[in-house]
């Protein structure tokens, strides 16, 4: 292996590209460049060197270990570079740290960055702290500290505490100004890809301190199941480290089931003992939360998703689910459907009430009626026009262009799941949608496009979808005969 690993150091030759090129063949002298694929392995095998000389220290009787980790004989926790150590806060016990990590260097060349490094003191008189510091010549860090992206605490997780959360989430919400574009749809992606993957990471971390929420799920019962998976690991991974720790300190000889917080308990520990019992609550029981759990238990991980689905209040599924959120429908395209249910859009009719405007005028129909959400789809002429012209298109045999009609005809003539109402749901979705931007383009830019265009682009929003969709032939060959 030693052998094998100072070939790929001490071996490799270079050539340099010029013009499309190569020329020449020089050797390396600086051994790994940086991003080289071996680099990781050869981390991890310095590291190794080094856990292995901090595990010697349990064989010297007069080193100590921090009373939190005496049982199990910690030392030391490493992550990638970042390498947290820990001794009972007396000069002998942290200079054995101090000078395995000084062997480890001499050995290696890995120097520590002082810059960098910090220590941190819990019941230690003020002598102690100034020889320990002028040894080291740490500077004293103070709790919380980052680590990990999280601030590590030992007390309640206070609202200033979550700063970083926010600060990280308003980012997010600052990047839209600057693309003031971005559809409904975009923004929605937005919260759940990037917003709420930070948001998750918190949470399955940390019980947070609630006060309101992000809008799309209950942040509270995100956390709630983020909570039970680290007691249900806590119940059935035996040979995990933390967990090992959990039971030297925390349990003894009780089980995650049973066991009260006591006063000196952390703020954490205590947390997570009041989501056990919110959700024994819940589910009537310790038995029938165990079951619940074990149900949501699958591949060796306990499924966040399943777990919140458990949780999570039932709600009634509207009638317009199938229509709106339609398999083939575009997202941006349900979106603006979706609000066109609800009767959300911002039509004039609604403008006009919050005393944006002070005129209604229809811009589909040249002015000869009031612009509303049933006069928009499809009362007016234009997108009668347009409507009646996809339905046609569509051999639609039933056909109307009164909104409540229609959307009645939907919820309960068309709830099937079959490919042809799909492509229905899609051509309706597809037509509140270009209407909708049509209207903002006469309303903001003054721009005018024909019906005839306008069809024309729906139409190529049905065929890019379906044609590019995994359907059976019979269906290609009908879609291709419209």
């Amino acid at each position: 292996m030693v052998k094998w690993i100072l070939a790929c150091i001490s071996s490799p030759r270079f050539s340099i590209s010029l013009n499309g090129s190569l020329h020449g063949y020089f050797e390396g002298k600086k051994g790994l460049r940086q991003g080289e694929p071996l680099s990781p392995y050869l981390f991890i095998l310095g590291m190794e060197y080094l856990s292995r000389k901090l595990e010697l220290l349990k064989e010297d009787k007069l080193f100590r270990y921090h009373p939190m980790c005496g049982k199990l004989k910690i030392s030391h926790l490493i992550f990638a570079d970042d390498l947290l150590l820990f001794a009972k806060g007396d000069l002998y016990s942290v200079q054995k740290l101090y000078h395995c990590v000084k062997d480890f260097s001499a050995t290696t060349g890995l120097e520590a960055n002082l810059s960098k490094c910090s220590i941190y003191f819990g019941g230690v008189n003020e002598n102690t702290k100034t020889a320990i510091t002028n040894m080291l010549g740490f500077s004293e860090g103070t709790l919380p500290f980052k680590y990990l992206g999280v601030p590590l605490i030992c007390k309640r997780l206070t609202f200033i505490d979550c700063n970083p959360l926010l600060d990280k989430i308003s980012g997010q919400f600052q990047k839209w100004l600057r693309h003031s574009n971005l559809s409904y749809a975009g923004r929605l992606q937005v919260i759940k890809s990037e917003i709420l993957g930070v948001q998750n990471y918190w949470t399955t971390n940390f019980v947070l301190p609630v006060k309101g929420g992000l809008g799309v799920f209950s942040a509270s019962i995100w956390n709630l199941s983020s909570a039970l998976r680290s007691l249900w690991y806590i119940h059935v991974n035996k040979e995990s480290l933390w967990v090992k720790w959990i039971h030297g300190n925390y349990l003894k000889h009780w089980d995650i089931w049973h066991v009260k917080s006591k006063k000196e308990n952390s703020w954490m520990w205590k947390q997570l003992i009041k989501c056990r019992d919110r959700a024994v609550a819940a589910t009537g029981g310790i038995d029938n939360l165990k079951k619940t759990l074990s149900a949501c238990y699958k591949d060796s991980k306990l499924q966040l998703s399943a777990v919140y689905s458990v949780f999570s209040p039932g709600s009634h599924i509207v009638p317009w689910y199938n229509t709106v959120w339609g398999k083939l429908n575009y997202p941006k395209h349900t979106f603006v459907l979706w609000l066109a249910v609800q009767n959300r859009l911002l039509t004039q009719d609604r403008l006009m009430r919050r005393g944006t405007i002070n005129s209604n005028i229809c811009l589909l129909c040249a002015g000869t009626a009031s612009e509303t959400r049933n006069h928009l789809f499809f009362d007016c002429p234009f997108s009668r026009e347009v409507w009646l012209a996809i339905m046609d298109w569509l051999r639609m045999t039933w056909q109307s262009c009164e909104w409540e009609l229609l959307m009645n005809w939907f919820y309960t003539r068309r709830r099937g799941n079959g490919f042809k109402t799909n492509v229905r749901r899609l051509a309706l979705a597809a037509t509140v949608y270009r209407l909708w931007i049509e209207r903002n383009n006469r309303f903001f830019q003054k721009g005018v496009t024909g019906a005839a265009h306008l069809v024309k682009n729906i139409k190529f929003d049905i065929l890019t979808i379906c044609l590019n969709s995994s359907i059976l032939d019979e269906y290609r060959d009908w879609i291709i005969s419209l």
